[in-house]
């Protein structure tokens, strides 16, 4: 009983190394097919000598990769480009020899420089890049795999794929039965992998398919043309030339070939590792986990070299040999047995292909595909939005049509047009209002907070996140433009929540400068340190007109904003006497008040930088300010300190501790030099007594102070950076 589990899994890797042995040796006749074509067509049996060592090497990388199931091998899109430089460059007519001299030089070139590639890019970490391709991208390229998957699944069951030319065969000879047969099988193998498990479902299923096949052609009816060989199984491959690489003559004619044709090197290995690394990004995907592409362009580049020492050439990871190896159950000794197959396909036991039916291998192929197609296109058309699933869909057609390469490159630029469009209708105005609503952590006193809360709607605010680019800028530009200007004095306009800013932005900023420097009304822009260096830098220029106020951070445009706005005020009238009131006693409209309220405070100087109190320190008084400004400072947890307000002339600061008692709830420092006047506690105790009518105008001052403290402490403290 302890045996039966272990000949089991061996069952289950030896039956997937063969499917995929035997689909590797499928695919390396027909891209050295490929890769051979025109006047190159003689040579094919040296290239499926080179497409066959390819993929025996590349059936071992799942013996050094994270996952045993990743089967690497020759590509479809790299040998197209091959293709492409191997008919351009042999154009001329040479003897079998020397064509076949060059051929391979040229395959050996072109594998040498991929592998470089690989190992550079692993060396200097640039395979991450890969990361930033969008998901449509890596979906267009799964389902194009699941199309191309299908397209070869028909061409090996009836010699009809997907394309132009297997529809017209198909119109010339519509009676195919091993396409209907085919068919079938891949509705029944659909069928068992619903209800069992497809590593155990495969196996059993080519394994019964092949004898009931072969049973059937050839014992039931041999001589009937519809059972006719050719039909149903693969033709038995002759004798293979192999031609090793130390044998290649280089001359000085090729070797100035080689160096003109560098550009060509750079593209097969430019399509080698755009593939391999987008192949391995879409398999994340599909395996539900994360790959390091590093080791994985490393391996590549060892096994490229590996390959090509023995006359093979590149090879990337097959995202449709690995997905039948995870279905299959397969791992590492599958990966040994499917080498084994390509090997022995190579060295004179290719006869055994001889006996697999087609249809039961374009039936594996074809319902791999299909689920493909499903996954990736078809089943994400709910899940998307439109947009991103019909640019799945244009990838597709473009695949289909001219190919990976062109389809990638579609895609990405689709996907970075609809980046850019959607990107630009983001509400990038994350604040759009006015200074009666929005305020600094300037500290002023109630009737200055009062006249602000009115005249504020005069400034016009804007806050604006992202990176701020052509089209964002466009909608700040509408912005601007949708308010009646005649109702604004300022504008503040905030990037400090900005990214950065290209030069298309910095152009549509100095129209706006422009057009207040036309009204002449007043404009202040917050800027971050990268917002602010690429606006002087990108900025046009402006001529005569001054560049407006730029500051570093929001809190500050506010506080200019409002001081403009305070400069604008009517001036103060003055009382009887023709005196004006000190800025700390506003709040007493009776002059002889103020016389008295003098009794019980005490006039404090401070000098600039000095404190006037510490965070936590007890104290029973409060002050008021007469002159200079203070800053109120709080620590931070990482022991940093920031600006919780800034308290101006005319505003009072400390009454928490005389009221409450508790101690201080932050520090203050003179910003300049100031002139306070200062009420203790035993003072105003005395003018409850003495004097209750002051005393009540003190409490309402305070109360209405401290409903105002409160409000713009907290919308100075979500401002903070911490």
């Amino acid at each position: 009983m302890a045996r039966s589990p272990a000949l089991a899994e061996a069952a289950t890797q030896v039956t997937s190394g063969l499917i995929l042995g035997l689909s590797a040796v499928i695919y390396a006749i027909s891209y050295a097919a490929l890769m051979f074509p025109g006047n190159l067509a003689v040579l094919v049996p040296h290239a499926i000598t080179v497409t066959l060592i390819t993929a025996a090497l590349g059936a071992l990388y799942g013996l050094f990769s994270e996952d045993p199931t990743l089967v690497s091998g020759p590509d479809a899109n790299t040998s197209s480009v091959l293709a492409g430089m191997l008919v351009a460059a042999t154009a001329v007519t040479l003897p079998g020899e020397d064509l076949l001299n060059r051929s391979l030089v040229l395959l050996l070139v072109a594998s040498l420089s991929a592998a470089l590639t690989y190992l550079l890019i692993e060396r200097f970490g640039l395979a991450r890049l890969v990361r930033f391709i969008p998901f449509q991208v890596m979906a267009g390229f799964l389902a194009s795999t699941g199309w191309l998957m299908a397209s070869g699944a028909l061409n090996i069951m009836a010699g009809v794929p997907l394309t132009r030319a297997g529809l017209e065969a198909l119109l010339a000879q519509p009676w195919r039965p091993e396409l209907l047969a085919g068919l079938a099988l891949t509705a029944l193998l659909t069928w068992l992998n619903g209800r069992y498990k497809p590593a155990v479902v495969v196996p059993v299923f080519m394994l019964l398919v092949s004898l009931a096949i072969n049973g059937v052609t050839r014992g039931l009816c041999p001589l009937a043309p519809a059972c006719a060989a050719d039909i149903w199984f693969f033709r038995p491959f002759a004798h293979l030339p192999w031609t090793a690489p130390w044998e290649l003559r280089l001359d000085a004619a090729l070797l100035w070939d080689l160096a003109v044709l560098t550009p060509s090197f750079l593209a097969v290995a430019f399509v080698g590792t755009l593939t391999l690394l987008l192949a391995l990004s879409s398999l994340e995907h599909t395996y539900h986990r994360d790959f390091h592409l590093e080791p994985a362009l490393r391996t590549h580049g060892l096994l490229t070299l590996a390959a090509a020492s023995l006359g093979g050439y590149m090879g990337v990871i097959s995202v449709g040999r690995s997905l039948m190896a995870r279905q299959t159950g397969g791992g590492r000794a599958s990966a040994v047995v499917s080498a084994a197959v390509c090997l022995g396909v190579l060295l004179g036991l290719a006869w055994v292909v001889a006996w697999i039916p087609k249809v039961a291998l374009g039936a594996l192929v074809l319902w791999l595909g299909v689920g493909m197609l499903r996954q990736w296109f078809w089943d994400l058309r709910t899940s998307l939005y439109r947009t991103d699933w019909l640019q799945i869909a244009a990838i597709l057609v473009c695949v289909i049509a001219f190919g990976y390469v062109v389809g990638f490159f579609v895609g990405l630029l689709a996907a970075c047009i609809f980046f850019v469009v959607t990107y630009s209708r983001m509400p990038s105005i994350r604040l759009s209002t006015t200074l009666a609503t929005v305020r600094s952590s300037v500290i002023r006193e109630v009737a200055d907070q009062q006249y602000l809360s009115t005249a504020g709607t005069a400034c016009r605010v804007g806050r604006f996140e992202g990176y701020v680019f052509f089209g964002v800028a466009n909608s700040i530009y509408e912005w601007y433009r949708g308010a009646d200007a005649r109702q604004y004095k300022v504008l503040v306009l905030d990037f400090t929540h900005a990214r950065g800013m290209d030069h298309s932005a910095a152009t549509v900023i100095g129209k706006i400068i422009r057009a207040e420097a036309a009204r002449g009304e007043r404009l202040i822009l917050a800027l971050g340190a990268e917002t602010r260096q690429a606006l002087l830098a990108n900025l046009p220029k402006l001529g005569d007109i001054p560049l407006p106020d730029l500051t570093n951070s929001f809190d500050t445009a506010l506080e200019l904003a409002e001081e403009h706005l305070l400069a604008l005020r009517p001036p103060e009238q003055a009382d009887a006497t023709g005196a004006r009131a000190s800025p700390a006693l506003r709040w007493i409209e009776v002059p002889e008040d103020r016389e008295a309220f003098m009794q019980f405070v005490t006039r404090v100087e401070l000098a600039e930088g000095a404190t006037l109190f510490q965070e936590g320190q007890a104290s029973d008084e409060m002050y008021f300010i007469e002159e200079g400004r203070l800053e109120v400072v709080k620590a931070s947890s990482n022991h940093h300190s920031f600006r919780l307000a800034k308290v101006v002339a005319g505003s009072m600061i400390g009454e928490m501790a005389l009221y409450s008692g508790q101690p201080r709830t932050a520090s203050v420092q003179a910003v300049d030099n100031a002139v306070l006047l200062m009420l203790t506690l035993d003072n105003w105790k005395r003018m409850q007594q003495e004097r209750t009518d002051l005393a009540r105008q003190l409490d309402h001052y305070v109360i209405r102070g401290l409903a105002n403290r409160v409000s713009r402490a907290s919308a100075a403290l979500s401002q903070q950076e911490t």
